[in-house]
């Protein structure tokens, strides 16, 4: 069983797809922006999915990551500590 609204090679596809925009996001230099993927809508159940590169939003570094995931964790514990 391939998914609820795609068929299998619409799945196939879509990732086929989605692997293509990534190669050319890395060709392009654009590794800190996401990719975002959207499905049409229509009703063709063999229709797939297309990928945009977001080139809005930035993906944060390893150690922007930390930053931000040791103050949200200090938040919580002080949260904890007002309960």
């Amino acid at each position: 069983m391939a998914g609820k609204f795609m068929r299998r090679a619409a799945m196939v596809d879509s990732v086929k797809t989605e692997q293509a925009v990534n190669a050319r996001r890395r060709r392009s230099g654009l590794t800190r922006h996401p990719i975002r993927g959207y499905a049409c809508g229509c009703p063709d159940e063999g229709c797939g999915a297309f990928y945009v590169i977001d080139t809005t939003k930035v993906i944060p570094t390893a150690p922007e990551c930390r930053a931000l995931l040791t103050a949200h964790n200090r938040s919580l514990k002080s949260s904890d500590t007002v309960r």
